[in-house]
């Protein structure tokens, strides 16, 4: 199983500063994002536009191609499956939750043992890029990324035949979506420690 870092969002309430550059207790975003996903894959890579600096994060990159520019995550998904040359399976993270944990995948890699895919949810709602999904699921994402009314993530992962698998802790799945989330999310001090051998920004 292969990691991706979903980082192609806006970050408009960053001032459009790449979010998954903003460091977290020292630690770019992106970076915290790799470290979960590299206790459980064999690789990780980031998903992010081209030339906005995360090339300084050291770890590969893989983009969107233009005809998806502005069509959100599911391009990103999109993008992820399409390098999984060497394996079937891809596990995805979005580069604002960095209290994700480890076990979070290794759940969604076992629903996905009986399904082409799974993504987390919880009492708040569905967290469909937090998922592990099949590379047979690529077809139905390109599909609705030729739609004028593109769908929304989790309704085009459902009807490919991907469950959903509940969490009961909220706070795993906390976004930094504000300055103010950041601040919060800066006093505490339980983040995983990066897997041996990976990068330091």
């Amino acid at each position: 199983m292969i990691g991706i870092v979903l980082s192609g969002g806006a970050s408009s309430r960053f001032a459009g500063s790449p979010k998954g550059l903003i460091p977290l207790a020292g630690r770019a975003m992106a970076l915290r994002a790799a470290d979960i996903l590299l206790r459980v894959c064999s690789e990780v890579m980031i998903e992010a536009p081209r030339e906005i600096g995360y090339e300084a994060l050291g770890l590969p990159l893989l983009h969107a191609p233009i005809e998806h520019a502005g069509k959100g995550p599911l391009a990103g998904l999109a993008a992820g499956l399409a390098v999984a040359i060497r394996t079937t399976r891809v596990a995805f993270a979005p580069c604002d939750m960095p209290l994700l944990t480890p076990e979070i995948f290794e759940a969604l890699a076992a629903a996905a043992d009986v399904a082409p895919g799974a993504y987390a949810s919880t009492t708040k709602g569905v967290e469909p890029l937090v998922a592990v999904l099949d590379l047979s699921m690529r077809g139905a994402l390109l599909a609705a990324l030729e739609r004028d009314d593109l769908p929304r993530t989790h309704i085009v992962l459902d009807a490919a035949g991907a469950c959903s698998v509940p969490f009961a802790d909220l706070s795993l799945f906390e976004n930094v979506n504000t300055p103010t989330d950041l601040d919060r999310l800066q006093r505490h001090d339980f983040f995983i420690a990066p897997a041996p051998g990976h990068l330091t920004d």
